[in-house]
């Protein structure tokens, strides 16, 4: 476990923004810690990731259908419209919590019978 420490709140809301953060290939998971907080009891088990939803029809790019999709993959944390009428950019951006000691499945990347990517 390392400790960073901030002098700006803008700093660490960057850093957090920006992640999942790696080093040497190895996965860092960040946690802000409140006034008090015994570093050593926080568990270190969940991390944000932003996730590319492809083949939904562009009249469907709704916060709410963000939301349940989220939901869906593991625990919805917030929607990234901007793309969202953007030429080339036909997928909606979720960023979700996932919790690090269960596998992550890729659904959208599984070979079809036939098919291969």
């Amino acid at each position: 476990m390392y400790l960073f420490q901030f002098f700006h709140n803008m700093d660490i809301e960057s850093v957090l923004k920006g992640s999942p953060w790696t080093f040497n290939n190895h996965l860092l998971i960040l946690c802000k810690l409140e006034r008090g907080e015994d570093p050593l009891k926080v568990p270190l088990i969940f991390i944000p990731f932003w996730v590319q939803i492809h083949d939904v029809p562009i009249g469907l790019f709704y916060e709410n259908l963000a939301i349940q999709l989220g939901n869906f993959i593991r625990a919805f944390l917030e929607y990234d419209g901007s793309n969202l009428g953007k030429e080339n950019r036909n997928y909606m951006m979720v960023r979700v919590k996932i919790d690090v000691r269960k596998p992550f499945k890729e659904w959208g990347h599984e070979r079809k019978k036939g098919k291969s990517h």
